[in-house]
């Protein structure tokens, strides 16, 4: 099974390594966030020794998963995150067998909305997902995350963002 990760489970856990038992798979985006001297050591030796592999995500599944934050609302995904969820997508596009493991809840929330299996390191799983929208302060109609304007064309409100348990 494939082990996408995230630099959050390497940043996170001070005990992780990469092992010959399992294949993991990384986006480059998400090896440059590791900034530290032990994740970059750990990355460069894995990468070196074979048991780390990166794999660059297609355009068109960074607009796919672009296109998803801006419908749910997800505005603090990073380029790596959304890099990692495009090789996600298409690793459950192609029938691949793999785990996506992340301590960021973003990332996992994300997960959950695309039915991605996912697994923390040290923080734990996310309890519930959240969607996000706007709503109007006045007349409370609700507009999907795309929604543009800042005033609701019903009553003339601002239109501000809101979570949705």
């Amino acid at each position: 099974m494939i082990r996408l990760i995230d630099s959050a489970a390497v940043l996170n856990d001070p005990g992780f390594s990469f092992t010959e038992k399992a294949n993991f798979l990384t986006a480059p985006l998400v090896v440059d966030e590791f900034r530290d001297i032990r994740s970059r050591h750990l990355a460069e030796n894995a990468l070196k020794n074979g048991l780390l592999k990166l794999r660059e995500p297609s355009e068109e599944s960074v607009e796919k998963i672009s296109s998803l934050a801006a419908e749910h609302g997800f505005q603090k995904l990073s380029k790596a995150d959304f890099s990692l969820l495009a090789l996600a997508i298409e690793l459950k596009e192609s029938g691949e067998e793999f785990v996506l493991v992340s301590d960021d809840y973003s990332v996992q929330n994300f997960c959950k909305l695309l039915e991605i299996k996912f697994e923390s390191v040290i923080r734990g799983e996310i309890k519930k997902t959240i969607s996000f929208s706007k709503r109007c302060r006045g007349c409370g109609k609700q507009f999907p995350a795309s929604f543009s304007g800042k005033d609701c064309p019903d009553c003339g409100s601002r239109v501000t963002p809101s979570k949705n348990p």
